[in-house]
C-alpha cells in the first residue's frame, strides 16, 4: 500500500478520508501545515491530500508550492469544496497530480482518484529519468502510457494525446530509438504494475485486475517476457525502478548484472568471440560424455540426430546424423516464424478493417457493414482481456465514430483466405482438442472453445454447461452429475454434419470444472460474436450477419484499389474504396512470434503460415503458405531436400527436417540486426507459461530454445551460452523413442547441460 499524508483540519472530514483510504493505503493525518511538513521531512510519502482552502485559498496555494519544490516525488492532490471554480486550478501550473472536487465522494471514487494521482506522479518520475536519453516524443509517450495504464487505452488514444496520428507516432518513436506505440502501452502497464507491486505492496492478482489483465498469469507472462523478471522479483527488488532499469538499461553500464537481456546477449557474444579467437578452453565439447549419453536408455534405441556449432565461427563441434530426416514436431515453428519474420518483417501488423458498402449519413449506413478479415491471430486473451473484448473494442470504435444503424447486413469478408479450416494432414482426433484448433481470416480466442461444467446438487441430474465464444454449432451436452463410484470425466466428440461438439461424461455434485476444446466453425463463431458486440454497443444491424467466402459475390466491389489489404499478387480478394470506418491493429509480428515460440502455440503458427500465402501468394491457404516457405528456404541457403513442410505448427507427423536445416535457420536469425529480439521470443528455463518453465533449471538466461513433442517425438533446438561465454547453436532431434516423453526430455536436458559446461 502507498503511504499517504492527509492535511484536513475538519476532524469529521479527516475521519471520513482516513476510513475511505485506510483499507488500501497507510494514512497519516495532520491538522496543520506545520505538522504536515514535519511528517514529510521524517518519512517517505507517495502522496499528500491537502485541503486547498485551509486556512484560506492563497495560504494553501503557497504551502502546496512549498511541497512541490521540496518534495518533487510526492503526488499532491488538492481537496476542494463542492461548487468550487475548478477552472481556477491549473494542475500543471500548481504541480498538482489530482483534484478531488468533493470530500463526500464514495470511497471507491476517492481511491480511484488517489490511484490516478499516484499514476500521474509516477509517470512524471519516469519521464524525468528518461529526459536527455530519448528524443521527443519518447519520454512523453512513456509518461502517457504510465498515467493512463489500464484496459481502456489504445494506440489511437495515445497518438491523439500526443498530437499525432498512429502512423506518425510510430515513425517518431522509431526515430527516438523506442519501439512502437503498442509496446510503449505495454511498458506503461508494466511500469505502473511495478510501482503497485513494490511501493504499494499489492498482490499480483489485484494489480493484474487493476490494469486490465484477465489473470495474474497474464501479467506475470508479460512481465517476464518484457523485463526478464517475475512479479515476485519486482515486488521485492525495487518495484517500478527495477522495471524501469530492465526496460531502459543505463547506457555504457560496465557490470553485466545490470544489463538488460538483449544487451547481455551482445556482451556474451563478444566474450565468446574473444575465447574462440584466442583458442582458449571451452571452445570444444565433451564428445565422450555426449556419446555415452546417446548409448544410454532411453536414447540408445531411438533415432537421434544432433548438430552443435559455434555461433561466431560456424565451426561444427559435434554432429550425429545431422543430414537425416526427422519429424520435427513443434521445431517446425522455427521454420515458419523464421520465414514470416524474414519475409514480412518483425514490425508487420495485421489490420482488421471495417468498411461501408453503401451511403453513410447521420449515423445511418444505407447498405452493408463489411469487416475485412486479415487473419489476425491476436484476438484472444493472450493479448486482450478476452477475444470478446477485442470485438467489443472494434464495435466501440464504430460507435464513437457515430455509427448507429445499418440497414443491410454485417458481412465478414474472408475472401482473401481459403475457406478450408483443417490442415491437409490432420488426424481426426486432432479436430476436438485445443492443440488441433483451426482458424481462418477472422477468428477469435485462438480457435478455442472454453467450457465450464457444474454438477447439480443431486447425483444423476443434468450438469449445467456454459461455453464461450458462442456461435453456430456450439455445444450439445450429455453431461450428468456423477453417481457414487461413477467415473468423473468429460469427453468431447465432433459431429461434422452439425459442426457441433457433443460433451459426455459426469462431474461431481456441486463441483465446477473448466475445459478447453477446439472450435469447429471459427469464422462463423467470430462473426456471430461481432454481431452480438455491435448490438451490445447500441448499433442496430437490420439484416443480420453472414460470411463472404468468395470475392465478388455481392456488393459494390473494386479489385486492385491502392491500399487494398488483399494479396500482393493475384486478384482474388475483395477490396473497398475509401477510408475504413474502424481499424483493429495487432501487435507487431515480433510479439506474435513470441506467442508462437515460447508457449508453442499451434493455432497462431498456422495463422502465420496462411498469412504468408495471403500476403505473398495468391491466397491464404496451406498450399500457398508452404510455397512461400519453400521459396524462403531456398533463398536462405537450406538444401532443398532438407525440409519437407506440411503445416506450420508441427502437429503433423508428415513434416520432415534435418538438424542441419534447423541450425542453418537459427544461424540466419542470429545474423540479423534484431537477432536478440528473435532469441528472446524463444522459450527460456523458468519462463512462465513457456515450454521450458520447468526444465533446465540453473541455465536461466543461457538457453533460448524451441521444444517439440508429439507421439514418440521429442526435440529441442536453439541457442546456448556456455560457462565460458561461448555461444552455441544446437539441434537435438529424437524420433521413434517408444518411452514416456518425460524420460526423453530428461535425456535431452542432460545433453544440453553437458554442452553448457
Amino acid at each position: 500500500m502507498a503511504v499517504l499524508a492527509i492535511l484536513e483540519a475538519d476532524a469529521r472530514a479527516a475521519a471520513r478520508l482516513s476510513t475511505a483510504l485506510g483499507g488500501e493505503h497507510r494514512v497519516v493525518v495532520r491538522s496543520t501545515w506545520e505538522s504536515l511538513h514535519r511528517a514529510l521531512a521524517r518519512e517517505s510519502f507517495d502522496a499528500c491530500l491537502v485541503d486547498a482552502d485551509h486556512p484560506d485559498r492563497a495560504s494553501a496555494l503557497r504551502e502546496i508550492a512549498t511541497i512541490r519544490d521540496q518534495r518533487p516525488g510526492v503526488a499532491i492532490i488538492a481537496c476542494v469544496g463542492e461548487g468550487y471554480d475548478l477552472g481556477y486550478y491549473d494542475l500543471g501550473e500548481l504541480g498538482l497530480a489530482g483534484l478531488i472536487a468533493s470530500r463526500t465522494l464514495p470511497a471507491t471514487k476517492l481511491r480511484a482518484e488517489v490511484d490516478r494521482a499516484l499514476a500521474t506522479a509516477r509517470a512524471d518520475r519516469i519521464t524525468r529519468s528518461l529526459e536527455g536519453r530519448f528524443a521527443p516524443p519518447g519520454p512523453d509517450a512513456i509518461r502517457w502510457a504510465v498515467e493512463h495504464a489500464g484496459s481502456d487505452t489504445s494506440v489511437e488514444k495515445l497518438a491523439a494525446g500526443l498530437g499525432h496520428t498512429p502512423r506518425s507516432l510510430r515513425q517518431a518513436l522509431e526515430e527516438a530509438g523506442l519501439p512502437g506505440p503498442t509496446r510503449i502501452l505495454l511498458w506503461g502497464r508494466l511500469l505502473l504494475a511495478g510501482a503497485r507491486l513494490g511501493r504499494d505492496g499489492r498482490t499480483v492478482e489485484d494489480v493484474a485486475f487493476s490494469l486490465g489483465y484477465s489473470t495474474a498469469t497474464s501479467l506475470a507472462r508479460a512481465m517476464k517476457r518484457q523485463t526478464g523478471l517475475t512479479p515476485g522479483e519486482v515486488s521485492t527488488e525495487g518495484g517500478m525502478e527495477r522495471v524501469r532499469q530492465a526496460l531502459f538499461p543505463e547506457p555504457r553500464r560496465k557490470s553485466r548484472g545490470g544489463l538488460g537481456k538483449i544487451a547481455s546477449l551482445v556482451l556474451l557474444a563478444v566474450l565468446a568471440g574473444c575465447a574462440s579467437f584466442a583458442g582458449g578452453s571451452g571452445t570444444g565439447v565433451d564428445r565422450a560424455a555426449i556419446e555415452d549419453r546417446l548409448r544410454t536408455p532411453p536414447l540408445d534405441r531411438a533415432h537421434v540426430g544432433v548438430l552443435v556449432v559455434d555461433l561466431r565461427t560456424g565451426r561444427t563441434l559435434y554432429e550425429r546424423d545431422a543430414d537425416r530426416w526427422f519429424v520435427p514436431a513443434s521445431n517446425q515453428k522455427i521454420v515458419v516464424t523464421a520465414a514470416a519474420w524474414s519475409l514480412l518483417g518483425p514490425d508487420y501488423r495485421y489490420r482488421t478493417e471495417v468498411r461501408a458498402e453503401g451511403t453513410l449519413a447521420g449515423g445511418r449506413l444505407d447498405g452493408d457493414l463489411v469487416v475485412i478479415g486479415s487473419g489476425d491471430p491476436s484476438l484472444s486473451r493472450r493479448y486482450w482481456p478476452s477475444g470478446l473484448s477485442a470485438l467489443d473494442a472494434l464495435a466501440d470504435s464504430l460507435r464513437r465514430g457515430g455509427l448507429r444503424e445499418v440497414t443491410g447486413s454485417l458481412i465478414v469478408d474472408v475472401s482473401a483466405w481459403d475457406s478450408t479450416t483443417v490442415a491437409p494432414t490432420r488426424e481426426v482426433d486432432d479436430l476436438v482438442v485445443r492443440a488441433g484448433a483451426t482458424g481462418g481470416a477472422f477468428a477469435i480466442e485462438e480457435g478455442e472453445l472454453h467450457v465450464v461444467t457444474r454438477g447439480a446438487a443431486r447425483a444423476g441430474e443434468p450438469a449445467d454447461v456454459e461455453w464461450t465464444p458462442r456461435g453456430p454449432g456450439g455445444v450439445f451436452s450429455r453431461v450428468t452429475t456423477a453417481l457414487p463410484g461413477e467415473e468423473r470425466r468429460v469427453t468431447a466428440r465432433y459431429q461434422p454434419e452439425s459442426r457441433q461438439l457433443v460433451l459426455e461424461g459426469a462431474v461431481a455434485p456441486g463441483a465446477a470444472d473448466s475445459l478447453v476444446f477446439a472450435q469447429r466453425d471459427p469464422v462463423r463463431v467470430a462473426a456471430a460474436e461481432l454481431a452480438a458486440a455491435l448490438e451490445r454497443t447500441g448499433i442496430t444491424v437490420r439484416r443480420g450477419w453472414r460470411v463472404r467466402w468468395e470475392a465478388g459475390d455481392v456488393g459494390h466491389l473494386s479489385v486492385g484499389v491502392p491500399g487494398c489489404r488483399g494479396p500482393r499478387r493475384g486478384a482474388t480478394a475483395t477490396c473497398h474504396e475509401g477510408a475504413p470506418l474502424a481499424v483493429l491493429e495487432s501487435p507487431p509480428l515480433s510479439e506474435l512470434a513470441a506467442g508462437v515460440l515460447g508457449p508453442s502455440q499451434n493455432w497462431m503458427a498456422e495463422q502465420l503460415l496462411l498469412t504468408l500465402g495471403a500476403e505473398l501468394g495468391e491466397r491464404g491457404s496451406w498450399s500457398q503458405g508452404l510455397t512461400q516457405v519453400s521459396v524462403f528456404l531456398a533463398e536462405a541457403g537450406v538444401e532443398p531436400q532438407a525440409v519437407r513442410p506440411r503445416d506450420g505448427s508441427g502437429l503433423s507427423a508428415y513434416n520432415l527436417v534435418t538438424p542441419r536445416a534447423l541450425v542453418r535457420l537459427l544461424q540466419l536469425m542470429a545474423a540479423r540486426a534484431d537477432a536478440g529480439l528473435y532469441r528472446r521470443a524463444l522459450a527460456e528455463p523458468g519462463e512462465i507459461d513457456s515450454t521450458l518453465e520447468d526444465r533446465l533449471r540453473g541455465l536461466e538466461g543461457r538457453v533460448f530454445a524451441k521444444t517439440g513433442s508429439i507421439s514418440n517425438v521429442n526435440n529441442l533446438s536453439g541457442y546456448l551460452v556456455r560457462e565460458s561465454g561461448q555461444e552455441l547453436i544446437f539441434s537435438i532431434l529424437t524420433n521413434g523413442t517408444g518411452v514416456s516423453a518425460t524420460q526423453v526430455r530428461d535425456a535431452i536436458d542432460d545433453l544440453v547441460r553437458t554442452l553448457a559446461r
